[in-house]
């Protein structure tokens, strides 16, 4: 998969800060938007944030399986984190049906 980066436009000026990866193979592998935020997208940010000094904002999208990662933006708080109320892809999640997890009762077809 080919990964590109982005231009986007902060306080005014356009700036070559967003990697876009066309196509993430941890979400496309597991199907699981649980393990996707909570073993990539949170950790990502942190480490990324206190080992580098730059805040990042990833933002999954999980109808098609790509990734946003902007540099320099400040990702929102957990709570208003879009990403983190993504319900359960239930009948395709890898966890689920393997590990017999417990994912969120709303249902998301893929």
């Amino acid at each position: 998969m080919v990964n590109k980066v982005r231009d986007s436009e902060l306080h005014g000026r356009r700036e070559k800060n967003v990697v876009y990866i066309k196509k993430c193979r941890y979400l496309e592998a597991t199907n699981c938007a649980g393990m996707c935020i909570n073993l990539c997208k949170m950790p990502t940010q942190k480490f990324i944030r206190e080992e580098l000094g730059i805040p990042i904002h990833m933002v999954p999208n999980f109808e098609n399986m790509s990734c946003e990662m902007i540099f320099g933006q400040i990702p929102p708080d957990e709570g208003d984190d879009p990403a983190v109320n993504q319900p359960c892809y239930l009948t395709l999640c890898k966890a689920k049906k393997m590990h017999r997890v417990d994912c969120s009762s709303e249902v998301m077809e893929g």
